[in-house]
């Protein structure tokens, strides 16, 4: 049984990675392009424009990832029921949003093109509540090609779109309006898709919809500290330094952002521990340990690549010249990428056996910690250093690593006693044969063959210390077998699809 369920979630995390090979490759083409044409105070209006449309987010979604998701996949039949009282719920969100993000420019003082760049990222808002209980209903299924069909088709119009318009002379609206337009296309696919999981909607039902804010307001309480700890420090350095140096923040965390690569396996390994954690005690802990060791192994030369090779990065996709200021911001994030990791499958696993209440108090108290450093060593970064988004970055990774430590002392002790130590000291011995290599590789050899380099090193070195228990190398093989027959199944099935003309 326990291979059967590995099988699951390899397949599905295996669909997710096609998609995020997809989508980071237009994202990486818009890295290319949105921060360069736009320049570092325009991009900064963007960037913060996004930054506050992603608070508010938080409230569109009432924590539907997490609940619905858990809830579909403990009952799938209630599935219809639970998306109309879901979306009926999360659409009166969405327009309380809106209305408040209007008084809040207003509180704030933000003007012209700032306020108007907010104004037409709220729109997306109202179509959010479609989308995140779309997306929740196909996790709980475990139907995730169909989600990824959504992403993929919001994050390559986007590029598409923004590309040629940046070229043109397009500013931060246009873009803005694009990016709208993405999200909307994103939600006609999962609606297109929709009768596979759902036959017929029944009507909402309204003590469905009270009682679906009411016992969502735990995983609400989550989604508030992850959009207020990822997003406030935005609107403090608008507040405390110049529009450019939200810029540079803005540059680095989006690139940061981007190499949270746990997040698609937390995706697909979610439903399988919020199912087992009861009924098949030792699958939900064998899964929760191997994610927790995949994610440190991938951690460790994430890092290291980053931080020797945040120079060049920066250079490649926004330019020294403009962005050079955003090189420390990005070393100094990457310093916790480790953090982040682990701390992205403690909070799936948590949640996913009913633990939401107490994780959503380390998220409340968190929250005035963040900020209190946010606080503190904005401006003394910006006085010493003249560049106070220093400050964030460290005050971001200081607080993912205290997460890390209280969420793990959550996790019952058997779980934590069988954690293998001796993955994480490999890890770290060949991550110390990493970074050697990169320092004794010469310096004339372009940055992106040492960094291939290294990684092959580090591969290598990993596998000389044995790190799999006996059998898993057979099992992953077998794995990654049987995910690239599957995807390349699709892709004939697809190919082989009557035209619908055809069909007709």
């Amino acid at each position: 049984m326990l291979r059967d369920v590995a099988k699951g979630v390899a397949k599905n995390t295996g669909v997710l990675l096609v998609q995020q090979v997809i989508t980071m490759t237009s994202g990486f083409l818009l890295l290319l392009f949105i921060p360069r044409y736009l320049g570092p105070e325009e991009y900064g209006r963007f960037y913060l424009a996004t930054a506050i449309t992603g608070i508010f987010a938080m409230f569109v979604s009432f924590g539907s990832n997490y609940y619905i998701s858990k809830e579909v996949v403990r009952a799938p039949e209630s599935t219809g029921q639970v998306l109309v009282d879901s979306i009926a719920a999360r659409f009166t969100f969405a327009m309380l949003s809106v209305a408040a993000i209007v008084v809040l420019c207003e509180i704030l003082g933000y003007q012209g093109e700032q306020k108007l760049l907010i104004l037409i990222l709220s729109v997306s808002l109202l179509l959010l509540a479609g989308t995140n209980t779309l997306y929740a209903c196909y996790q709980g299924h475990q139907r995730l090609s169909y989600t990824s069909l959504g992403a993929i088709a919001e994050r390559v119009s986007i590029g598409v779109l923004t590309i040629p318009l940046l070229l043109l002379g397009a500013g931060a609206r246009m873009v803005a309006a694009v990016c709208v337009l993405g999200i909307l296309l994103n939600l006609l696919v999962l609606v297109v898709k929709a009768r596979t999981i759902v036959p017929s909607l029944p009507r909402v039902r309204w003590r469905g919809v009270r009682d679906q804010v009411t016992h969502g307001v735990p995983y609400f309480l989550l989604s508030v500290f992850g959009v207020v700890y990822y997003r406030i420090d935005s609107i403090m350095l608008s507040k405390m330094t110049p529009e450019k140096i939200v810029g540079f923040y803005g540059a680095a965390y989006r690139l940061f952002d981007s190499l949270n690569i746990p997040y698609l396996l937390s995706i697909a390994v979610y439903p399988v521990l919020a199912r087992y954690w009861k009924d098949a005690p030792n699958i939900h802990q064998r899964m929760l340990l191997k994610s927790l060791e995949v994610v440190i192994v991938a951690a460790i030369p994430v890092t290291i690549a980053t931080i020797f090779f945040a120079s060049d990065i920066i250079s490649l996709l926004y330019g020294l010249n403009a962005y050079g200021e955003s090189v420390i911001l990005l070393q100094v994030l990457s310093a916790g990428i480790l953090f982040l990791y682990v701390d992205m499958i403690l909070a799936t696993a948590l949640v996913a056996a009913d633990r939401q209440r107490s994780l959503a108090i380390i998220a409340f108290i968190a929250i005035p910690f963040n900020i209190g450093l946010n606080m503190l060593m904005i401006p003394y970064c910006q006085m010493t250093f003249d560049n106070g988004a220093i400050g964030s970055a460290v005050a971001t990774g200081v607080t993912e690593m205290c997460i890390m430590v209280v969420s793990a002392s959550l996790l019952p002790g058997w779980i934590r006693l069988s954690f293998r130590w001796g993955v994480v000291g490999k890890s770290l011995v060949a991550g110390l044969a990493m970074s050697a290599s990169i320092l004794l590789l010469p310096h004339f050899i372009p940055w992106f063959i040492c960094a291939g380099f290294s990684l092959l090193v580090y591969c290598g070195v990993l596998w000389l210390t044995k790190p799999l228990e006996p059998g898993e190398d057979q099992f992953l093989r077998d794995q990654a077998t049987s995910a690239l027959q599957s995807l390349l199944s699709r892709f004939r099935r697809a190919s082989r699809t009557p035209a619908p003309e055809q069909n007709l």
